[in-house]
């Protein structure tokens, strides 16, 4: 049996014929593993996804079964990555699993198995959402092997409410309406459904309208109005989230005619709504989302809009009504069953080595880029080389771990890491100018000024390669030229408040600042000192300290934040530390 990975989603859309005959032959299959469900929330999936499917060694043959996953990247405190690997339906879907074709699953499942071990890097794999029915799963975990591999059933019950969402309530249907009510309600609540029904049915003030073309946007609206009005607090933060991810699938499967969303009115005031995803493959009706108005007391809203779609799935077919997860109380009344849902981990006791999936570097490379610039550096040289250690010519992360290292005074291995990234990139413009900063903080200014030379001649118009440049040729007394740069860097940015403050220093030094500005380019070098200092680059912010007591030695904060910074600086012993331009620079990733 063969594995393809899929995770493109063109590709993905190529093979809608193979997924949807498997889907329709597939008697466990179920609305959150259809076409339909993956092609609305695949798009919608911020983390790297991956679709296992399977097809037979022969030329030509179609695929017989698929499996969606997702990656999902975990950082812990001292900044080491994990990947976790998940159903790709958690979080929206309330079951997950994979479809094959009947008569391929001893073949499927231990090549699925093969693969997840052997080709994919992970530490924990969720099994959640699955339904125990889904006999296929558990098969596909015994066939997991391996010494330091655990596996733990986990249970999650909401103890405020009591709810157990690992219950998934459903009800078998009828062929006929008032079969159902006859033999699958209780007799109080079979008399209660049909005169609500009627009183709606035959008022002039309340009615249940659908959604269609016209008015699906403004059904959406309300019933998520409703849902927000009750569960906004608990659920925070994510409420908002949760909210446009609704809307988008909600939407999503009205255009590809699988959304059933009646809304109950009173006059032109909304009572209630629910949304159902409707399965026409498997026969079933799913309910997903309802909100209503809570400050109704005369009428259940939510009574007569399930029994009203209950009544519509009959007439049309359907042979499940689903209620989800969640064993509320109120799903009883209309008769519903249990089945368990499952949620199974596989653990691997000992990570594997210290590796990434390649897919996980992009958002790796983000969070550890964060922690550079929160300098919490440990942190951030954990992610550098993890990132590194999986793809070992990673362009950031070689200029990012370069940056670092001189930040550390490692000045040699810095050299190393940037001169790497030339070897991958040979015009790289961060490279050149890393290196700049790098000779230039070493006091190697004759190499500082052909990087940065090498900088501008690939890119005419880099502000601070003309304020870096200019700042190491004044450094060996080039005043001119260096003067020249720092014109250069301010006609292109007029704003550059660097390239203005060491202008004014170097025609101070040669005696060709106006007095009348020296109190005002003092102040300036005192601020710039300031943010030196907050950055924790003591050398450059001692510059800039001593520059403005030199241009007006009335600055008593100036000279007394030197003094302190001297200090500190004779006890810095073991590691120097960054200077601004590295903010800078860092900044470009």
């Amino acid at each position: 049996m063969l594995i393809d990975v899929i995770d493109d989603f063109e590709i993905f859309q190529d093979i809608k014929k193979d997924w949807d005959c498997v889907y329709q032959a597939d008697s466990q299959a179920q609305f959150f593993l259809s076409w339909i469900w993956f092609s609305g929330w695949l798009e919608m999936l911020t983390q790297p996804w991956l679709i296992l499917a399977a097809k037979p060694e022969i030329p030509g043959a179609s695929y017989v079964a698929f499996f969606p996953l997702k990656l999902v990247l975990i950082q812990k405190d001292e900044g080491e990555f994990d990947t976790e690997l998940w159903m790709a339906g958690s979080s929206m879907a309330d079951y997950t699993g994979f479809i094959c074709l009947p008569g391929y699953e001893e073949e499927v499942i231990p090549a699925f198995s093969a693969y997840i071990q052997q080709h994919l890097v992970w530490s924990n794999f969720n099994l959640q959402n699955i339904l125990e029915t889904d006999t296929r799963m558990l098969l596909l975990l015994r066939s997991f092997s391996g010494e330091n591999l655990r596996f733990i059933n986990r249970h999650i019950e909401q103890e405020e409410d009591n709810i157990d969402n690992h219950i998934a309530p459903y009800v078998s249907l009828t062929d006929d309406w008032e079969q159902y009510l006859q033999n699958q309600v209780s007799a109080n609540t079979r008399q209660k459904i049909r005169r609500l029904l009627r009183q709606v049915e035959n008022s002039d003030e309340f009615y249940i309208t659908h959604v269609n073309a016209e008015n699906v946007e403004s059904h959406i609206e309300i019933l998520l109005k409703f849902w927000k009005l009750k569960w906004s607090e608990k659920k925070g933060d994510q409420c908002e989230v949760i909210i446009a991810f609704v809307r988008a699938i909600l939407l999503h499967c009205f255009e590809n005619n699988c959304l059933y969303l009646p809304v109950l009115w009173e006059g032109n005031r909304p009572l209630g709504a629910i949304a159902n995803l409707v399965d026409v493959t498997q026969k079933s009706m799913l309910f997903y989302i309802t909100g209503r108005d809570e400050t109704v007391k005369n009428l259940p809203p939510g009574l007569i809009l399930h029994a009203h779609a209950i009544r519509y799935a009959i007439q049309n077919g359907f042979k499940i009504y689903d209620f989800l997860r969640g064993n509320e109380q109120y799903k009883y009344y209309f008769g519903a069953k249990e089945r368990r849902i499952q949620y199974f981990i596989a653990q691997y006791q000992d990570c594997q080595e210290n590796k990434l999936d390649v897919r996980t570097l992009a958002a790796a490379f983000e969070l550890t880029v964060e922690k550079h610039r929160a300098n919490e550096f440990s942190v951030a040289e954990q992610g550098y080389r993890q990132i590194l250690a999986t793809q070992s010519n990673h362009p950031e992360a070689l200029y990012g771990l370069g940056v670092l290292m001189r930040q550390k005074g490692e000045y040699h291995t810095a050299e190393n890491l940037l001169k790497s990234l030339l070897e991958v990139q040979p015009n790289s413009i961060k490279a050149l100018f890393g290196l700049g900063n790098l000779y230039q903080t070493q006091g190697e200014l004759s190499k500082a000024i052909t990087a940065y030379n090498q900088v501008l001649t690939l890119q005419p118009d880099a502000i601070a390669a003309y304020n870096n440049l200019g700042y190491s040729l004044q450094q060996q007394g080039q005043w001119e030229d260096a003067i020249a740069c720092y014109e250069k860097a301010l006609k292109l940015k007029p704003d550059c408040i660097e390239a203005e403050i060491n202008l004014a220093n170097a025609l101070y030094a040669q005696g060709k600042l106006s007095k009348d500005k020296h109190a005002h380019y003092a102040a300036m070098n005192y601020d710039l000192a300031t943010k030196c200092q907050e950055l924790g680059d003591i050398k450059t912010a001692i510059v800039y300290y001593q520059q403005s007591i030199a241009m007006n030695p009335n600055l008593a904060e100036a000279q007394s934040n030197l003094n302190n910074l001297a200090l500190v600086l004779q006890a810095q012993t073991l590691h120097e530390t960054a200077s601004t331009c590295d903010q800078k620079a860092l900044s470009l990733t």
